[in-house]
Formats: C-alpha cells, structure tokens, sequence
C-alpha cells in the first residue's frame, strides 16, 4: 500500500512538472521572435514579386473570367478587394505593392498582419483560374502571422500572458501545419502503387502543361524513376519526424531546399517551390540567424 501510494505521489509531481514546463513554455516568453519576424518579411517579399509576374496575367484572365461575388455584406466585406479589382485592377495591384513595401519594413504589427491575411485571401480569389497550391498555403500561413504579431502589447495585471499564449500557439500550429504537408503527402504516396513502383516520374514526363520543356530527355529510365519515387517519399515522411531535432533540423532544411529546386526544375511551378522553401524559415532558431550574422 505505502508502495502504491508512493508510485502514485512520483507519477503525480511528474505530472505536475509537465503541466508547469508546458505552461512555462507559452507564458514565458515570445519564442524565436527574429524568426517570426524573418518568416513574415520574407512571406510579404514573395508576395510583393509573385504579383509583379501575374499583373498582366491577371488582366487578361479578368477579361474572359466572371468573378462571383457573396450577396451577403458579410461576404462583400470579405471579398471587397476583389470587387474593386474586379473594376479597377491596376489600381488594386498599385495598392497592394504600395502596402506590402510599407508592410516589410514595419515591426510586427496585428493590424498590418491582418491587413496582409486580406490581401492574400483576395489574390487568391482574383486570380483563381491560375490557382495552384502556393496560393493556399500562402494565405494559411499568412492566417498564422497575425497571432505572431507581438505590437501592441495587450497588457493584462502587467503580464502578457494571453498575448505570449497566442504568439507561441500560432508558431507551433505554423509548423504542424507544414509538417501535416509533407505527412499526408508522404503517406499518400506510400499507399499508391504508382509511386511506389516509380511509375509516377514515367507519368511526369508526359504532363505537357507541367513538365519542363528544358529536360527532354529526363525521366525516361525506370530505375532512376523508381529512386527518385522512394527518395521523395522517404524524404517527405522523414521530415515529419527530422525537423523537429536540433542535431537534424539544419540538414533536414538544407535536404528540403534540393528538393524543392527539383521540383521548381522538373514540374515548372516556381512559385509553389519557392513558398515551400520559405516555409522552412520557421523551423529555424534565433540562433541560427545570429550564427549566420556571424559567420559561424
């Protein structure tokens, strides 16, 4: 019985201490900061330069593409941007590179966060029709910038609990969010034959409207095929598990980085590569960045 209730007492403080280290985690502090703020900034830039390349796109989609607007005003609200680009385009994209130029150099503002989830949202929205998976990964992790925002301060009996539980939740659900990516892509490509027997490479080859026109002669050998299948599931499944460790994370980023460039080569959507590249900022620490700074 003493035994029992011994075991019961260690378990318990256990217990406790894991409950005060996770608390002590959100409520501490503002975890990786200069990360938080690179992340945003670089976000801003591709958006400042993926809109520089869709401009013209965008009015000759408008010109042959009807965009259905909500009739509730809660949905005019919403889409408001993309009603006034709906009329005015060149005016809208003037505004929105005005804003994301003042956007990159402001500090972490809620309001100019927000402000950057709207436009994304509404980007997506405008150009639709060319729409790929870097557009809503974009304004998902646009949505995750806001609570990172740490100016300013909401003070609460002078702490700033409520404010560092958000910006640390926000940072963490950012980086399941990516990792869930590279999970449930993983996994779908260890269920599917395809992928496993390397035929999707073979499939590759023929996606006219995808396939770089600059490699030709590429993916045409079933044995490189077949490595190049395991090696991106592998990869993708791996990362789940290898960013998280600080002895692997840099490789892990450095492994991702050479995987998006052969994406961004082999399938032509530069755009989704590269947001995906920006999305490793997040996994680094302040330290890394300070290493870097210093040339270590």
């Amino acid at each position: 019985m003493i035994r029992s209730l011994s075991i019961y007492t260690i378990h318990m403080r256990s217990l406790q201490a894991n409950i005060e280290r996770i608390s002590d985690y959100f409520t501490h502090d503002f975890r990786q900061p200069r990360t938080t703020d690179i992340f945003f900034r670089a976000l801003v830039l591709y958006t400042f330069v993926k809109i520089l390349f869709i401009w013209n796109v965008s009015a000759t989609i408008l010109q042959y593409h009807t965009i259905s607007f909500p009739r509730s005003v809660f949905g005019k609200v919403l889409l408001l941007p993309a009603i006034f680009a709906n009329t005015y385009l060149n005016a809208f994209y003037f505004g929105a590179v005005s804003f994301l130029i003042l956007a990159f150099f402001l500090r972490a503002n809620y309001i100019v966060r927000f402000l950057f989830f709207y436009l994304t949202f509404n980007l997506y929205v405008i150009n639709l029709p060319l729409a790929n998976g870097s557009d809503i990964v974009l304004f998902m992790l646009s949505l995750w910038c806001i609570p990172m925002g740490r100016y300013a301060p909401i003070k609460i009996n002078d702490k700033w609990h409520l404010q560092k539980v958000l910006y640390n939740l926000a940072l963490i659900l950012c980086q399941i969010q990516i990792v869930n990516t590279y999970l449930i892509s993983g996994l779908d490509k260890l269920l599917s034959e395809t992928w496993r027997s390397g035929d999707a490479f073979t499939y590759i080859r023929h996606l006219d409207f995808f396939y770089n026109p600059v490699l030709p002669q590429g993916l045409e050998n079933s044995s490189w095929n077949f490595i190049l299948s395991w090696c991106t599931i592998l990869f993708e499944l791996s990362f789940v598990v290898l960013i998280w460790n600080r002895h692997t994370r840099i490789a892990t980023i450095v492994v991702g980085v050479i995987f998006n460039l052969f994406i961004w080569l082999v399938l032509s959507i530069p755009d989704f590569a590269l947001l995906m590249m920006i999305s490793f900022l997040i996994f680094l620490k302040d330290e890394d960045f300070k290493a870097l700074k210093n040339g270590k």
